[in-house]
């Protein structure tokens, strides 16, 4: 029996609703996960639906992105949280007479063959050379076009269990490597990638000793840029006999991240750092926080030029490693582009009373507090003795940085938002915050009736909205997204449709893809049932609002959503990068799997 199943990735943490005794369970349950948006990975929230015929159902925002079968009722299925694997990595192959995997599995990305995977034995465990996927994996942008950001590891099983030497590559480069013993227990010295801060151009790579599976002894931490290919040392520390940290320790950020831009060849990056004690594996007294800038050239790729500390914050953590006093801490999206630091006190570990939020554009100027006007309460608010937010609050959006400095100001109540909520967007940071959008909570923090809300990728280049209602946390009815060139013009409509009573895409719709800038204009066009793309649709593109949309590309869906048949894509990466190249790609596909190599044109080239 062939099937198509989502990705494995041993560091996605699984929804876990009754662990001792799992039965099947028909529902709705709302999921955390991770998605890609700007260089690095983000928080976001999406739908997992259990149906009465087995059937898990991935939704987020009225549109069906999946769905699986759970073959064994009596097996607690496992929810995957990256949003990229759930939409676009899928593996295929054969299930056995106990509905367990048998035979060779393949892993396909957004319908190509990424030629990894292996043999499974007749009780479902993996035997043999396996290569598997690196988790995280995901599609990068680099040089102006787009490419995944292909890391695997390679190495053998014997009925499931790691044997030997195991070989992490970056395309096809090693960048890691270690041995496991006869038990899959990792043994003497290893380079472990960090599963988080690993890109086509940059790596984090740990290195030390273990000792049956327990790290012992010196560990040290480096990073290393396809720009220079010696290692630099960044940190580390020692673990106990226990294999844990002991003594003095400089940690990296768990979602390290040395964003990079490109200014006349030269390159600018930043490094975070938490340096402080170890106490048999917990933190204790004073840590601190330093934020580094600097360039490099890459002709001289020893050379820093003008690298200093810019930034110190922390705190201190009592003997049972809770936060305590008062504490600078990094916002959890802090990079070089998102300079946002927030400040108050903590009592064993939870955060109480005034808290406040500022940000600085960057390293020319100073931190300031967040502030809708100079007469009203400035950014953060409050927290109650059960480290709940309470009464009034200046967040930031959830995608806040330079370009998209926009925040959201209302009343919380024991941790819920309440009431009206206003949305407000600022072009650059020496202009006032203005409304842009919002809408009402009720007593349980759902929202309901009608809303105005910011577009997922809005920024100063995608000024978008979308205007509809919602009836107890669902969109339902007509919804329109609308488009503005600049700050003082009016929106237009340029896209929309209509939701059904269960909060899915019902019906002809025009979508926005998720890299849609005003300058790089494409839609998508065709019908929706139940969520799921059906029948012709239709890639329309214009370079400026001025320009009527011309057909550039589409293709058909069958009735589950998957593209079959002959297809023109557009580069999946179009509208990330300035000066990106516009390619199409041509080619058939079938349920979902191309059946050849497509054909790229470029259309720049060709005008």
């Amino acid at each position: 029996m062939k099937s198509l199943e989502a990705s494995e990735d041993n560091i996605q943490k699984y929804c876990k609703y009754n662990e001792q005794s799992w039965k099947w369970q028909e529902g709705i349950f709302q999921v955390e996960g991770i998605e890609q948006r700007q260089r690095t990975l983000k928080k976001t929230n999406f739908l997992v639906q259990y149906t009465k015929d087995r059937w898990i159902h991935y939704i987020q925002d009225g549109c069906m992105l999946r769905k699986d079968r759970a073959l064994l009722s009596n097996e607690q299925p496992e929810i995957y949280k990256n949003l990229e694997h759930i939409k676009y990595l899928r593996w295929e192959g054969e299930y056995g007479g106990n509905q367990k995997k048998v035979g060779m599995w393949n892993a396909f990305w957004r319908g190509d063959n990424l030629k990894v995977g292996g043999l499974y034995n007749e009780n479902g465990l993996k035997q043999g050379k396996w290569v598997n996927l690196f988790p995280n994996y995901n599609e990068q942008i680099f040089c102006f076009e787009s490419s995944i950001s292909q890391v695997t590891y390679s190495g053998y099983y014997n009925k499931g269990v790691k044997q030997g030497e195991w070989t992490s590559y970056l395309y096809d480069k090693q960048i890691a490597s270690g041995i496991y013993n006869e038990y899959g227990q990792k043994n003497g010295i290893w380079y472990v990638c960090s599963k988080k801060s690993i890109k086509r151009d940059q790596m984090v790579t740990f290195v030390g000793e273990y000792d049956n599976g327990v790290k012992f002894g010196r560990w040290n931490i480096f990073f290393q840029s396809c720009f220079f290919y010696e290692r630099q040392l960044i940190g580390g520390g020692d673990y106990n006999e226990n294999g844990l940290k002991n003594g003095f320790w400089i940690d990296i950020n768990e979602n390290y991240n040395q964003l990079y831009r490109y200014v006349y060849f030269i390159i600018s990056e930043y490094e975070i750092l938490y340096t402080g004690l170890y106490d048999n594996g917990k933190k204790q007294g004073q840590w601190d926080i330093e934020f580094k800038d600097g360039r490099f050239a890459p002709s001289h790729p020893k050379m820093y030029l003008a690298i200093q500390n810019k930034f110190s914050g922390g705190g201190v953590y009592d003997e049972n490693e809770q936060k305590t006093g008062k504490w600078i801490e990094l916002h959890e999206d802090f990079r070089n582009v998102c300079q946002v630091i927030l400040e108050g006190e903590y009592v064993k570990g939870i955060k109480q009373g005034k808290w406040i939020t500022q940000f600085r554009l960057n390293l020319k100027h100073k931190f300031k507090i967040m502030q809708v006007a100079v007469q009203l309460f400035s950014g953060g608010g409050n927290y109650d003795l059960q480290g709940r937010k309470i009464g009034k609050w200046i967040d930031m959006n959830d995608n806040f940085w330079k370009q998209c400095q926009v925040i959201e100001s209302g009343q919380y109540d024991c941790g819920k938002r309440k009431g009206s909520w206003i949305i407000k967007f600022r072009y650059t940071i020496n202009k006032d915050f203005n409304k842009i959008g919002g809408g009402k909570y009720d007593d349980q923090g759902i929202k309901n009736g009608k809303w105005v809300e910011i577009f997922k990728s809005f920024q100063n280049s995608c000024q978008v909205i979308l205007t509809g209602d919602y009836l107890d946390g669902k969109k339902v009815e007509n919804w329109k997204i609308s488009v503005r060139d600049h700050e003082k013009d009016r929106f237009q409509q340029i896209g929309g449709g209509t939701y059904d009573q269960n909060g899915l895409k019902d019906g002809k719709w025009i979508d926005l893809i998720e890299n849609f800038t005003i300058n790089n204009q494409v839609i998508m066009k065709g019908e929706y049932l139940f969520g799921k793309k059906q029948g012709q649709w239709n890639t329309l593109y214009k370079k400026d609002l001025k320009l009527d949309f011309y057909i550039l590309a589409g293709g058909s869906y069958n009735k589950d959503g998957e593209k079959n048949g002959i297809w023109i894509d557009l580069n999946y990466s179009f509208g990330k990068e300035v000066g990106e190249f516009l390619y199409i790609f041509m080619g058939t596909y079938k349920n979902g799997l191309k059946m050849q190599q497509f054909t790229r044109k470029n259309l720049y080239l060709d005008e």
